[in-house]
């Protein structure tokens, strides 16, 4: 039968981690080439002093040391700890478990506390490893962090981008349609809206107007003021249709307009004889003397006067000069039926 003290020596001897056994007095009961080499020194010989006492020449192992003692003296409970630990002037890291020794029981008396053992295992590498994929961890946040922020910037860049262009697409758009000196439709975008009114079928009157004087005026005093006469004009005429009609300047001094909301001759003919009271109310530049400029208007009525655009624009062209040679009174061109009259 093998000895359980040779046993329990050899066993000791080939243990990976350290065993240390300590009484109740903090003496060293049991201490095996592990944990000499994983501490760095043996017990000292002189059993009247605590082993714990060893640990305390040097500060940085205190934390050691006052484990031991803990375990030692509050021995009700297991401790289990990663605790610091400096070796030939290198930090390393072992987990410290202790667990209270107990005698062998008696039949006329109950097992009591005889000390503790600790196990303790070098654990550097995994603290070293936990720290590095700690530190990995934390770099690869701070990358990611970054990197939002760099795409919530270029996100930010681009949205502005975006909004820029579909700004200046919608400019251009505009400017493609309207003029730039009234901001009135053009005579392209007019166009396009005498032909969706046509296709719409339904009456309607398209009206064509012709300044009367504004050569003058623009050739004596200049063109900034023709232009802000041009400006006032169309400001004046904005306030003499209704919602949903449509006033062009088709170039120079000329305009144009269609009227969804006139159907027949009795209907556009007030709106003409306002446009005219309007537009030949006197103009004060900066104040200074009064400018007057007339209104040739002419007006075709859809179907009746024509079926196409180009037949609704050269009868109401027609009806706005027989207007001017007529004193400006509004003209409506005769029906296609009756021209040669």
């Amino acid at each position: 039968m093998v000895d359980p003290d040779l046993l329990f020596t050899r066993v000791l001897e080939f243990m990976q981690g350290g065993v240390l056994a300590l009484d109740r007095q903090g003496h060293v009961r049991a201490f095996n080439p592990a944990a000499e080499r994983i501490l760095g020194f043996s017990p000292a010989g002189d059993d009247e002093a605590p082993f714990a006492t060893q640990l305390f020449g040097d500060p940085a192992n205190d934390g050691f040391a006052q484990a031991l003692l803990d375990a030692v003296y509050n021995a009700d409970s297991c401790h289990d700890s990663d605790i610091p630990y400096y070796r030939d002037n290198q930090l390393v890291w072992l987990n410290l478990i202790t667990s209270t020794l107990w005698s062998q029981p008696a039949p006329d008396s109950p097992p009591h506390k005889v000390g503790v053992v600790a196990l303790f295992v070098d654990i550097t590498e995994r603290k070293v490893a936990a720290a590095e994929l700690r530190r990995a961890n934390e770099e690869l946040e701070q990358r990611v962090q970054e990197r939002t922020r760099q795409l919530a910037y270029a996100n930010l860049n681009l949205t502005r981008e975006i909004a820029e262009r579909v700004r200046a697409q919608e400019q251009i758009a505009r400017l493609a349609a309207h003029d730039v000196l009234t901001e009135l439709p053009n005579r392209r975008h007019f166009e396009q809206c005498l032909a969706a009114a046509v296709a719409e079928g339904g009456a309607f009157a398209v009206l064509y107007l012709d300044l009367d004087g504004f050569k003058s005026i623009n050739d004596t005093h200049g063109h900034d003021t023709g232009d802000w006469l041009l400006q006032n004009v169309a400001d004046r005429l904005r306030s003499c249709v209704r919602e949903g009609d449509i006033l062009a300047r088709l170039g120079g001094d000329e305009f144009a307009a269609i009227l969804k909301s006139a159907h027949t001759a009795e209907e556009v003919e007030p709106v003409v004889a306002q446009i005219i009271e309007h537009v030949g109310a006197p103009y004060r530049p900066g104040g200074g003397p009064a400018l007057r400029v007339g209104v040739s208007v002419g007006f075709a009525l859809h179907p009746h006067a024509g079926s196409t655009p180009r037949e609704l624009i050269q009868a109401s062209d027609r009806a706005m000069y027989a207007a001017k040679r007529g004193g400006r009174h509004p003209n409506r061109p005769l029906v296609p039926d009756s021209e040669e009259a």
